[in-house]
């Protein structure tokens, strides 16, 4: 690779755009969903709009300086005083106001796609990304080329390495190590499968190879989910109250976890069960906690309604990758 190739480019400009998109933290979530799933960074406002700074003809690429193809886009905010990314990639094409198939959480002005595309959620360690999101703009310009832009020049350099590093697929995180096969085979803990027998009553009244079954896959999500913490130094470990045993609990965050292999109704009222007890039991010893029940697909929208109505959220599945509907608290 041409080390050049891992600096800023003078052909192209670098820009941040938050996943507020528009300035609703209850949908920040389905935003950074949506860029992830999408490939490409949405803005508020409208493209011809000449208010707000003129920033939505900017994003659209019709006022100068603007977004154009092959300029770079960071889609990433300062949050709680707090960097939080989603992902970043190359902007492929003109802007548009629609993708077939999807449907956003809300109006919006226009998209950008990107493509390659890159999620990636960790903070990257010794980058000064936070420097670069002191603002509360939809839309930044970095400028690594200027004189003292010394956080910009990093931020950018970081960017383009990543994007030109090879091996790695189009909207992935690169992994933060390699683990050995035996490393793999015990996340997140072989506790979840030797654990008593029925000590939760899950599945009693199933034949052996469904309960067989339905274990691996929450075993399955389980590792998967331990490993995507794990790509953002995060840490799930198990956790036990007595003799209750809970999937899963991300101490620095406060996170309760409980997975289940089906998102059918009897599961998930199961979950709320156990999370609601394991909270209970908990709240004692590691105060207040975040619930949260671990499925392998989305919720249908009224049970994630009954959901929220108790304080529960929800984390899915989406290729290597996981969501929740509580603004990344879990994702």
């Amino acid at each position: 690779m041409n080390a050049n190739q891992n600096q800023p480019s003078a052909d192209r400009l670098y820009w941040v755009v938050s996943p507020n998109v528009k300035y609703d933290e209850k949908t920040v979530g389905e935003w950074r969903t949506a860029s992830v799933r999408e490939g490409a960074a949405f803005m508020g406002w409208e493209p011809h709009d000449q208010g707000h700074g003129r920033i939505g003809p900017k994003f659209a690429g019709l006022a100068m300086p603007g977004v154009k193809p092959g300029h770079v886009i960071l889609i990433a905010r300062r949050h709680q005083h707090e960097p939080e990314m989603v992902g970043f990639g190359v902007v492929r094409g003109e802007y548009a106001t629609q993708i077939a198939g999807f449907t956003p959480p809300q109006e919006f002005g226009s998209l950008r796609r990107l493509s390659p595309f890159k999620a990636w959620s960790k903070v990257p360690p010794g980058i000064p990304l936070i420097e670069v999101l002191q603002h509360t703009r939809a839309l930044v310009q970095l400028h690594p080329d200027w004189e003292g832009r010394v956080a910009d020049k990093e931020v950018c350099t970081w960017v383009e390495r990543e994007l030109n590093r090879p091996g790695l697929g189009t909207g992935q995180e690169k992994p933060a190590t390699t683990r050995s096969k035996s490393e793999r085979e015990r996340a997140p803990s072989a506790e979840i499968v030797d654990q008593p027998e029925d000590h939760q009553l899950d599945y009693n009244v199933l034949t052996k190879a469904r309960i067989t079954r339905a274990k691996n896959i929450e075993f399955g999500l389980l590792r998967g989910y331990w490993a995507w913490l794990e790509h953002q130094d995060r840490k799930l470990a198990l956790a036990r109250y007595g003799k209750l045993q809970c999937d899963g609990n991300e101490e620095r965050r406060k996170n309760l976890i409980e997975a289940k292999a089906s998102t059918r109704r009897e599961h998930v009222r199961m979950a709320v069960g156990q999370l609601l007890d394991y909270a209970f039991q908990g709240e004692k010893k590691l105060g207040r906690l975040h619930k949260a029940i671990l499925v392998p697909a989305r919720l249908d929208e009224d049970i994630e309604k009954w959901l929220r109505h108790l304080d529960i959220s929800i984390i899915w599945r989406e290729g290597k990758s996981f969501f929740d509907n509580a603004n990344g608290q879990f994702a």
